[in-house]
């Protein structure tokens, strides 16, 4: 099997993240595969690794705008893949064109099949447009798609019924977690209102992750708890981060206690779990969050979200609140910080659960469905 991935739309953040994993485990031995061609633009391939098995295509119009992009897909990338000899297509940015067939594809991005969040954006707001187009965009794809991955129970059974129709060969392959950089540090249990608490939310600044509302939830315990800090890290969404910067300056005048320090590399979050002494994951609508999972694995206390899918993958390993309500935040900070011994043993747990997540299984996962795609096609 000669696998093409095509990586127009794969450009900076976790798509790249994705795969280079994926990349780093694939074996060829194992995973059925002969070789591995990919198309993405040169800044993208040069970020993935090199392998005997893996030709990597640099191509100069998936560096430009949207147009050149698409026609480079549209019209030249079938041509490009029948040349190298692919006997199926992968596209890991949930976007398909042209005629090559056949075709695996994967949804990472669940905001634009859940309208309700919509509305955190203005109505006639570039967000809301681009979301708009996303799911028309994505459900065609994932409608003519041979195969298809879900990374949760959670995303199937939103995304699936609102497909004109079902790829035939279907999986649910969550993402893995580095288990080597992403390793427990020693805990000590909270020992009162007087130890130092260093609370830390990692992820982008959205609406719909609801860090205003964290703000606020902390802000109800600052006075009880004159030694807890937050810091809140991620690219932002630029009306969003007035929002919380104003909260901020609300909750917290003299910036002593409460930070947002912007964007924090991946190779660095190891560090910070390590850093903190419980997590926050607010958000309200999430396909499956690398960050829960990641900070599962260093074993860092969390307060988590109790929207889908956060309760499918993280269980009983976090104490979980409705992100809409400021003093149901407040209330699982308190509790948490509140028991140590509990906290710990949650902390725990949560390093079993996240032990169940590794790149190897979705690799080998995921090539498993690309040659059943690839076998179904000659048959």
């Amino acid at each position: 099997m000669i696998v093409g991935i095509d990586l127009h739309n794969i450009r900076d953040g976790g798509g790249p993240n994705y795969i280079r994993n994926l990349l780093e485990v694939a074996d060829p031995a194992l995973d059925g595969f002969e070789h591995i061609h990919l198309f993405g633009s040169a800044d993208v391939v040069a970020l993935l690794p090199d392998r005997a098995w893996i030709t990597k295509h640099a191509v100069a119009e998936l560096g430009r705008g949207l147009l050149s992009r698409l026609r480079f897909v549209a019209h030249r990338l079938p041509t490009a893949l029948r040349a190298a000899g692919c006997d199926v297509l992968y596209a890991p940015g949930g976007l398909a064109f042209g005629n090559f067939r056949p075709y695996a594809t994967i949804s990472r991005n669940m905001m634009p099949f859940r309208p309700e969040f919509w509305s955190m954006y203005p109505r006639f707001s570039a967000e809301r447009l681009r979301l708009r187009l996303l799911r028309q965009l994505n459900a065609a794809t994932f409608a003519r798609a041979d195969g298809m991955i879900y990374l949760s129970r959670t995303a199937e059974q939103t995304i699936a019924p609102r497909l004109s129709r079902q790829p035939t060969h279907v999986a649910i392959i969550p993402h893995g977690v580095d288990q080597q950089r992403f390793s427990p540090a020693p805990r000590i249990a909270i020992a009162g209102p007087e130890t130092p608490i260093r609370i830390v939310y990692p992820s982008r600044l959205e609406p719909y992750k609801h860090q205003v509302e964290v703000i606020v939830a902390f802000a109800a315990i600052m006075r009880d708890m004159p030694n807890a800090t937050l810091t809140l890290c991620g690219p932002a969404n630029p009306a969003y981060r007035s929002k919380v910067e104003d909260a901020i300056q609300a909750a917290d005048p003299t910036n002593t206690r409460i930070h947002y320090i912007g964007e924090v590399p991946n190779a660095s979050l190891p560090a910070l779990y390590a850093d903190s002494d419980l997590l926050v994951f607010a958000s309200s609508c999430e396909n499956m969050p690398n960050i829960l999972i990641e900070a599962m694995a260093c074993g860092i206390p969390i307060c988590c979200s109790d929207r889908s899918p956060m309760p499918e993958i993280a269980r009983d390993a976090c104490l979980f609140f409705d992100p809409a309500v400021p003093s149901l935040i407040a209330d699982s900070f308190v509790r948490a910080l509140g028991d140590g011994k509990a906290m710990l043993e949650r902390a725990r747990l949560g390093i079993c659960y996240a032990a169940d997540y590794s790149w190897q299984t979705t690799a080998r996962r995921t090539f498993a469905l690309l040659g059943v795609v690839a076998a179904s096609s000659t048959t």
